[in-house]
């Protein structure tokens, strides 16, 4: 029986789409929903749909802090910094960081992982008091429909659209994934220059924010030793290509590959110890939140093939 593997046609992970790089030694089939990685993030919660599975960080912790029998595999398929992301209004009279104090904030939803990145980064780079902002999660988002903890310290209520709530007051800013959607009418960033912030961050901080992983069932990694790492040398190798082949005027994952080569974060590794601040980082930032119960040791994430 086949073990199904969820991967792209973009950036690295096509050259495992298009068969152009195999997990040697196992009889996996590359697969990707066609309604788009998102449509299965909360399928991740009970029964997933695939064998190994693309995942969002915060996900991943808050399935774990269930008891989700799911393991991770030490592969990144996206990194961005969340500066980036961040929108604010003219009208909203926020010119600082420290401004959204006091503000009600979109967030997809309370445990969106870009969101939770933006709001460590808030507290820990910017001295940002998260309580003081209420919070509003727009549904629909992947974990609506999951049960997992609301901290009573955050103001968090419900929204809708967050374009039009953010374009007509409602909201004071929020905070979108990647580089958000293009600015118009009275939209602006939350930062003058958001690649200058995401450098001030990466100077202070030493890492590049992973935003999703692979994570396999436990079950499937278990009655297949050696799965783990031999998916972390294929996408390894497939990552390998795809920087051999890439141009400086080509764009990675928002951000141009010139720019990203210029301030050395490309090319970007996969890895359990290349990525360690930014697992203990987001582990730190999920459990602050309040959304789960435990500060996970970023060893006990992933397969000990993967960490050896």
């Amino acid at each position: 029986m086949s073990i199904t593997l969820m991967a792209d046609h973009e950036y690295a992970a096509r050259y495992l789409a298009d068969g152009q790089v195999k997990v040697e030694g196992y009889p996996v089939d590359i697969v990707w929903p066609q309604t788009g990685a998102g449509s299965v993030y909360a399928q991740l919660f009970g029964d997933p749909p695939y064998d190994v599975m693309v995942i969002p960080m915060t996900n991943y912790l808050i399935a774990l802090d269930r008891g989700e029998k799911i393991t991770g595999i030490p592969v990144f398929p996206d990194v961005s910094f969340p500066h980036l992301g961040a929108q604010t209004t003219t009208q909203s009279g926020i010119v600082k960081p420290k401004d959204l104090e006091g503000k009600k904030v979109g967030i997809r939803g309370w445990g969106f992982n870009p969101g939770t990145w933006m709001r460590g980064i808030l507290s820990e780079q910017y001295n940002v008091d998260l309580t003081k902002i209420e919070w509003v999660e727009a549904e629909p988002n992947s974990l609506m429909h999951v049960e997992y903890p609301r901290d009573t310290r955050f103001n968090i209520s419900k929204g809708g659209d967050q374009i039009q709530e953010l374009e007509s007051g409602q909201l004071d800013a929020v905070f979108f994934d990647r580089t958000g959607p293009s600015l118009s009418g009275s939209r602006r960033l939350l930062f003058q220059d958001p690649l200058l912030e995401a450098m001030n961050f990466y100077e202070q901080f030493s890492f590049f924010p992973v935003n999703v992983m692979l994570v396999a069932k436990t079950s499937v990694l278990d009655a297949n030793p050696g799965l783990a790492s031999a998916i972390l040398t294929a996408c390894n190798t497939a990552r390998e290509i795809y920087y051999d082949e890439v141009s400086d005027d080509d764009e990675h994952m928002g951000l141009p590959v010139s720019w990203l080569k210029a301030n050395k974060l490309f090319p970007h590794r996969n890895g359990f110890r290349e990525n360690l601040k930014s697992i203990e980082a987001i582990v730190r930032y999920t459990y602050n939140l309040g959304l789960i119960s435990k500060e996970f040791s970023a060893a006990s994430l992933f397969s000990e093939e993967c960490i050896n």
